[in-house]
């Protein structure tokens, strides 16, 4: 029995260790205030949460909001990091048209893996 106990042990002990190697591998994501990130859904919900936690954090945040109202509410929540974009994802010329607006405000350096 005693085998039994020490085998536990032992896949204990891995269990703990592949958790700690996993966790030190996890990504980071540094400089926020780097970061430029678009955001869809945003009149509500999740995406405007989503959108403020991130503007809260320093990033740079197009948020992508349906109706006027939607972008109003978020422009008097925010910070000037944040940009406010109209898109109907339903409607291809308006994603077209988001699409080139965020691109238009990337700065140089950035955009460049953005297909």
């Amino acid at each position: 029995m005693e085998w039994v106990s020490c085998l536990g042990l032992a896949v204990a002990l891995l269990v703990v260790y592949k958790l700690v190697d996993t966790l030190l591998r996890w990504p980071r994501v540094g400089r926020l205030s780097d970061r430029y990130i678009a955001v869809t859904g945003c009149d509500t919900g999740f995406g405007h949460e989503i959108a403020k936690r991130l503007d809260s954090l320093g990033c740079h945040v197009f948020a992508c909001c349906l109706t006027e109202k939607g972008q109003m509410e978020l422009r008097k929540a925010s910070s000037d990091r944040l940009t406010t974009v109209s898109l109907d994802v339903t409607d291809s010329d308006s994603v077209r048209k988001a699409y080139d607006f965020v691109r238009s405000q990337l700065p140089a350096n950035h955009g460049q893996s953005i297909n």
